[in-house]
């Protein structure tokens, strides 16, 4: 009880306020308060956190420093900023609601909450703006433009909240609000569409690379040139903002290996050499010593937080089928534009929590593959070095190299794409779900079609297996000729038996090609399969679903083709897992 009086307490609900009459709203006299508590408050605290990080940015003694050409741009958009300052200011001095169109009750808790909140806003953008005027710097500042794009939509949802009752609303809080609308739009067109001329900051030098023209490998500079990725911050980690300075040298001039930085330790082959040896040894003590246990332990991380990025990528990919299944719903019935504002921003919550950790999980596990190639070519090279008379008739150099060559980078591919094994049957299980509760039993014959394909893939998977080693066979036999073939030049020159030996090669070469030309074209076929599977399943489902007598709204249309679009990708991965599976013996 006391809650609930809290509740009346900071919303102030009138039910016979003219936007409670008028007005089809969901939460009636609660209305204003849910759309200044969770639009207006929400988007100008985004905004606000964007702005004070900026001037955090502009604050840091390591940030590339820059200063304006001209500040005649920054004056325009400093004066809309004090406007939109002093705006809320007065009206909290004033008691002056946009929500109160009648003048009788005032300024409520809940919009005093929000005037506070948008003041504290504007007071860091004018603050951040007049920083800019001294010293500029380029990071982080389309996300604020972007930021402002957010409050103005939020703006648009209160005027289209005011605007149908306009005739009935006292003049000055209507005009006042009509007026700041305008001046906000003015700021943010402003700001978006604003490209500074910048010249180098006084006392600040710039790093460039130095050139020597002659195109010779030069050594890379010390500590300065080294990734500035392990001291990067939480924000530039998420969006990679520390390749920015990389990307934009490579916009303005081709990239040689002189301006590439310098590789950190913990990607260095003798770092991870090292750690994977430490691994190895505590392995082999044990009774039953295990290569991927030791190479999980000195390497294990980095792929397991990936997968833990690819488990959040996974379930984002079903938010926007699902909310936009209650959007669309949610039209046919009439709701207020709110509640599809509301809607609308959590399929942009869904879209952007993909787009965020899809990089982050590639990132992980691409860098996990190659450390892992880096680490077992060295640990293959280093025990090669050690082999007996004895064990190099087991292991002859052709066989090595062919390891090196062909296996380890299998391994590496194995690696970066093994979490999709748990993540493809997932997300296709979980589609289907969705799918029979939109479809009915229409989409149990789109399963059957999938289920179908499972021997046609055990067949063409066998045979591409069955091909690829066939391949591989013939490769090590190739690279054992050439090697005796090198060793024995003079004697082969010696009696003209260069022509004999090439056609041995040749011949190799050819058989050797022959079969993975085949495993290539069964893998082609396969892809073919799988590519086509989507469009044949969104076909016979629908078609299934309308002759059999049911009702195909545009929720159940669009949202069926979000889940047939989101199983795209991992059918799409499977004609690659399977392919491989020929290589993983």
């Amino acid at each position: 009880m006391a809650s609930w009086e809290l509740l009346v307490w900071y919303c102030k609900p009138v039910a016979n306020r003219v936007s409670a009459k008028e007005l089809d709203t969901t939460f009636g006299a609660y209305t204003p308060c849910a759309i200044d508590s969770l639009v207006i408050c929400l988007s100008y605290s985004v905004l606000c956190g964007l702005c004070f990080y900026r001037i955090w940015l502009i604050e840091d003694p390591k940030a590339e420093k820059y200063r304006l050409r001209t500040n005649y741009y920054n004056y325009i958009l400093g004066l809309f900023a004090a406007y939109c300052t002093a705006e809320p200011i007065f009206r909290l001095l004033m008691d002056i609601s946009f929500f109160d169109l009648e003048g009788e009750t005032g300024v409520a808790p809940f919009e005093m909450a929000s005037l506070v909140i948008e003041a504290l806003c504007w007071c860091s953008m004018l603050i951040m703006i007049s920083l800019e005027v001294k010293i500029y710097v380029q990071k982080f500042r389309w996300y604020v433009r972007f930021g402002v794009i957010y409050v103005l939509i939020a703006e648009c949802v209160v005027l289209s909240f005011i605007l149908p009752v306009s005739d009935k609303a006292t003049r000055l809080p209507f005009y006042m609000c009509v007026g700041t609308f305008i001046c906000k739009v003015l700021f943010g067109i402003l700001l978006l569409f604003h490209v500074p001329t910048l010249d180098p900051f006084p006392g600040y030098v710039m790093l460039e690379p130095e050139s020597n023209g002659n195109g010779e490998y030069e050594a890379l500079p010390g500590e300065e040139q080294v990734c500035p990725e392990r001291h990067a911050n939480l924000f530039s980690r998420i969006y990679f903002g520390w390749m920015t300075s990389l990307m934009r040298q490579g916009y303005q001039k081709p990239i040689t290996e002189k301006d590439v930085w310098k590789l950190d330790a913990w990607d260095q082959t003798e770092t991870l050499i090292n750690k994977f040896q430490k691994c190895w040894i505590e392995e082999s003590e044990k009774k039953n010593p295990w290569l991927l246990r030791a190479l999980n332990n000195s390497l294990g991380a980095r792929f397991w937080l990936g997968g833990l990025f690819k488990i959040f990528n996974d379930l984002s990919q079903f938010v926007g089928p699902v909310i936009l299944n209650h959007l669309l719903q949610s039209m046919q019935h009439g709701d207020p534009v709110w509640i599809g504002c509301a809607y609308t921003f959590s399929i942009f919550v869904g879209v952007l929590l993909g787009v965020v950790t899809e990089p982050q999980y590639f990132q992980n596990v691409m860098r996990t593959g190659f450390r892992l190639k880096s680490t077992l070519v060295a640990a293959i090279f280093r025990k090669s070095l050690g082999l007996t008379h004895e064990a190099r008739k087991s292991f002859p150099t052709g066989k090595i190299t062919n390891i090196i060559t062909t296996d380890v980078n299998t391994i590496q591919q194995i690696c970066q794409q093994l979490h999709n094994l748990w993540s493809a049957p997932f997300r296709i299980t979980l589609s289907m779900i969705l799918l029979y509760q939109q479809l009915g039993i229409a989409s149990l014959l789109g399963l059957l079609l999938l289920i179908l394909m499972i021997p046609v893939q055990t067949v063409v998977s066998s045979k591409m297996k069955q091909l690829t080693k066939e391949g591989l066979q013939r490769t090590d036999r190739r690279v054992g000729l050439m090697n005796e073939i090198l060793a024995a030049m003079e004697t082969l020159k010696c009696y003209a038996w260069e022509k004999s030996f090439q056609n041995r090669v040749q011949g190799l070469r050819d058989d050797e090609l022959l079969r993975f030309r085949r495993a290539q074209l069964l893998a082609a076929f396969n892809s073919f399969l799988l590519n086509s599977m989507p469009v044949v399943v969104t076909l016979v489902s629908f078609g299934t679903f309308t002759l059999l007598g049911g009702d195909l709204t545009p929720a159940r249309a669009f949202t069926s083709l979000s889940l047939f679009q989101v199983l795209r990708y991992p059918l799409n991965m499977l004609p690659n897992l399977l392919s491989q599976r020929g290589l993983w013996h």
